[in-house]
Formats: structure tokens, C-alpha cells, sequence
């Protein structure tokens, strides 16, 4: 058996030793860092977090999935199911059909080797582009024109 040592090393022990129980005390300051919500809904790594707009975001990453949130609850507003690999980029734009700026159109790539281009209101699927021979891995917006980059 060993023990590890707070020092980093380790010694052989005999017998597991019981040692007192540390707590930490109320009276730290909080951490900027610390957990306010956490949010369920992926089941592999996630990778990207972009805005939609004031009041949502969407979640993307190695499950292939994306999820739309309400931003100020955390509750689950939308699945985006249509990848069959993980998604490699991820970018939102306006909706060029509406004069509304909540209506987000939001474009993924995936490992899969499509572009999907998705209404940010509903589940469905704007647009599918399956014609790359490899990951796309890059994407940007310039003009409320869209360019897809893959390698």
C-alpha cells in the first residue's frame, strides 16, 4: 500500500493510517471561477459556446451535437441532431429571410465532412452541404456572406 504525501512523493505503508478531515472555512472569498449552473445535455467533450443573441447560446462539440440555451436560466431550449461525428466549427449569422435580430441562423461543421446550416428558432435544417472530401474545420461570416474552409 502507499501513501501519498502532500510534497508530492509517496512512502510504503503498512496500514491505511485514518487522518482528520479538512474543511474549508466559510469565510473565503468566492472564486471567480466557481460553478454557478451546470448544464447537461452533451455526452461527449464540448468545444463551443457562441451567442445567439441576448437571451440564448448554443453548446457544440464532440457528440455532434448542439444545444441551444436560455441564457439567464440554463434551461434547454432546443437539439440540433443531424452530425455524425463531432463538430469542428461552429458560427451564428442573421437570418437573411427575416428583419427580426433574435432569428439566428447558426452553421456547423462536423468531422463528417458536412455544413449544416440551421434555423436557431426551430430543429430544422436550413441547408446541407455533404460535397467535402475531408473535416471542415473553419468557418467565418463576412457580409452575411458564408465561407466554409476545409482541409
Amino acid at each position: 500500500m502507499l501513501r501519498w504525501l502532500i510534497g508530492g512523493g509517496r512512502e510504503p505503508q503498512g496500514l491505511a493510517e485514518k487522518s482528520p478531515l479538512q474543511t474549508i472555512g466559510e469565510e473565503q472569498t468566492q472564486n471567480p471561477y466557481t460553478e454557478l449552473l451546470v448544464l447537461k445535455a452533451h455526452h461527449d467533450i464540448v468545444r463551443f459556446l457562441v451567442q445567439l443573441d441576448d437571451y440564448r447560446f448554443a453548446s457544440a462539440g464532440d457528440d455532434g451535437i448542439v444545444v441551444v440555451w436560455n441564457a439567464q436560466t440554463g434551461e434547454k431550449l432546443l437539439e440540433l441532431n443531424g452530425h455524425t461525428q463531432k463538430i469542428t466549427a461552429i458560427i451564428t449569422f442573421p437570418s437573411l429571410e427575416s428583419c427580426e435580430e433574435k432569428n439566428q441562423l447558426i452553421l456547423t461543421a462536423s468531422a463528417d465532412r458536412t455544413v449544416i446550416v440551421w434555423d436557431g428558432d426551430t430543429t430544422r435544417q436550413v441547408q446541407r452541404i455533404s460535397c467535402f472530401q475531408s473535416t471542415v474545420k473553419v468557418g467565418s461570416t463576412h457580409r452575411r456572406i458564408t465561407r466554409m474552409g476545409y482541409s
